[in-house]
């Protein structure tokens, strides 16, 4: 049924999506203008919604992920994330929980990997972990007013709907219904595509992990604690060692950062490197979004000293890279 609904939707607005999952519309400027101005919605076509459910769900994911999942299981909302034993992470994701029955968000390049790679941990537990997408969609919208409070923050929603801000101006929808969703954005605000919404977060500085960052960063590396994403009080988890020690013994040498490149062509995974290191990898490109100036906005992780030493894309040495702020404080890297 969301599959139809969609398809029309995409007609509709002469729409396409690629192999890759990625929206595309037509007028890519007219696009950025409206993320710019607060007037956008989109359909996150490249992200993938599980359904985690049973009498054992929130005891097993508590056992699994860096976040809170006791805290948020009634009605609550959380960035979380999952990593391998060494703490390297295998997804990041927003986690919605709703008696004690959970939908989580994720990039739809490590969906079935992670889907599988969590299945194998389930055992006697009764939990079901499914990939919902064929029943639900995912949707996005910059509202015309901004909310207050701490981020992310479940918000009301229509039938069986979750939404959730992920900015004071954005917010995230998991709908059963989306026609109804659609229809009532569609007259006052302007469709936009995968990447002209990535836009929205990168400048949100929200990290997602995607098939090219898989296994690169450890949490904290991805600014994951800053967001509420990591739980230092809870029992284990994979990579809980990794991810303590981090934290108490002052080892984040790398952490998420905004910036604005002088290259149209970056992509996410891209290397980074400074004159002083020679070849020796510094950082990554974990998203980025390409303007019509022929610049790219980039969430990167990086070096903090690197900074100092003009950092460099390993295949683009030419391109400036300008830091930008973030709407969070970073503390302190060591």
């Amino acid at each position: 049924m969301q599959q139809q609904i969609m398809t029309a939707w995409l007609a509709q607005n002469q729409a396409s999506v690629n192999e890759a999952g990625e929206l595309n519309l037509p007028d890519y400027a007219k696009q950025l203008a409206a993320v710019d101005e607060g007037r956008a919605f989109s359909w996150l076509s490249k992200f993938s919604v599980l359904r985690i459910s049973g009498d054992d769900a929130t005891a097993f994911l508590q056992g699994q992920f860096s976040c809170d999942v006791a805290a948020i299981a009634e009605h609550g909302v959380s960035w979380g994330s999952y990593s391998t034993a060494k703490g390297r992470m295998q997804a990041s994701f927003l986690l919605f929980g709703s008696g004690g029955i959970f939908h989580l968000l994720l990039r739809r390049d490590i969906a079935e990997t992670f889907r599988k790679r969590l299945s194998m941990f389930v055992l006697r537990a009764k939990v079901k972990i499914e990939n919902v997408d064929d029943s639900i969609a995912a949707l996005a919208v910059i509202r015309p007013t901004a909310c207050s409070g701490a981020i992310p923050q479940r918000e009301a929603a229509d039938g069986n709907d979750l939404a959730a801000a992920i900015s004071p101006q954005a917010s995230i929808v998991l709908s059963d219904a989306p026609a109804a969703l659609l229809a009532q954005w569609q007259p006052a605000l302007a469709a936009v595509g995968s990447t002209a919404w990535d836009l929205v977060f990168v400048q949100a500085g929200l990290p997602w992990v995607s098939l090219a960052t898989y296994e690169e960063f450890v949490p904290q590396m991805a600014n994951l604690d800053l967001l509420g994403g990591i739980n230092f009080k809870k029992g284990c988890y994979p990579g809980q060692e990794i991810v303590a020690r981090t934290q108490y013994l002052g080892k984040v040498k790398r952490r998420l950062y905004r910036a604005l490149v002088s290259a149209a062509a970056v992509k996410e995974g891209d290397t980074l490197v400074a004159a002083s290191t020679g070849d020796q990898t510094i950082g990554r490109v974990m998203l980025a979004v390409p303007k019509t100036d022929g610049q790219s906005e980039c969430l990167l992780v990086i070096q903090e000293a690197a900074w100092q030493e003009n950092p460099q894309l390993a295949n683009n040495p030419a391109a400036q890279l300008q830091q930008l702020p973030l709407p969070y404080q970073l503390g302190d890297v060591i």
